[in-house]
């Protein structure tokens, strides 16, 4: 049993190592920490969210206000669930805290990475609104793969921790 994990262990840093040092373009390097902590910039927080929002509301009425408070506790519920229950309990160590040679693109955040609440909480958006919106499926799938892979490609998460936190999400969504 020990050796399929560690052959697991040795494939999700290949693959951290290959997205995260050759798998690289400048442009990228500027562009995935942006995806990233999108959260972060004022413009986005403060102009992007809450017009779209507003507009969102505007547009939908009831069904969007349901969508999103749906939405909203499939979030909350992942991140506690992937915060305070998995995290603690797996201990697994963010990759440049384990020692891998990582370039850091992004600040790592806590100590443990495993599941990777970035993924967590954007794959239970993905989910609920994939359900109240099925036409629209492909983009919000699109989005939450592209801020997984940005986890990982800005060095602050492997591979399976984003795999992991996305399942989580969808399976809370």
């Amino acid at each position: 049993m020990i050796a399929p994990l560690a052959w697991l262990a040795s494939a999700d840093r290949w693959l951290l190592l290959k997205i995260n040092r050759d798998w690289t373009h400048p442009s990228l390097d500027a562009l995935m920490p942006l995806i990233t902590d999108i959260q972060r910039v004022p413009w986005f927080r403060y102009g992007v969210v809450p017009a779209a929002l507003g507009w969102w509301l505007w547009r939908g009425r009831k069904h969007a206000l349901r969508v999103l408070v749906v939405a909203a506790i499939a979030v909350a519920g992942a991140d506690v669930i992937a915060y305070r229950v998995i995290k603690p309990w797996a201990a697994r160590l963010r990759p440049a805290r384990a020692g891998a040679a990582v370039e850091l693109r992004s600040p790592s955040g806590g100590t443990y990475g495993f599941p990777s609440n970035h993924a967590a909480n954007t794959g239970s958006a993905a989910a609920v609104l994939s359900v109240a919106y099925p036409a629209a499926m492909p983009v919000f799938v699109a989005a939450a793969v592209l801020m997984a892979y940005s986890r990982v490609y800005c060095g602050v998460h492997y591979p399976g921790d984003v795999v992991g936190g996305l399942l989580l999400g969808i399976a809370v969504g």
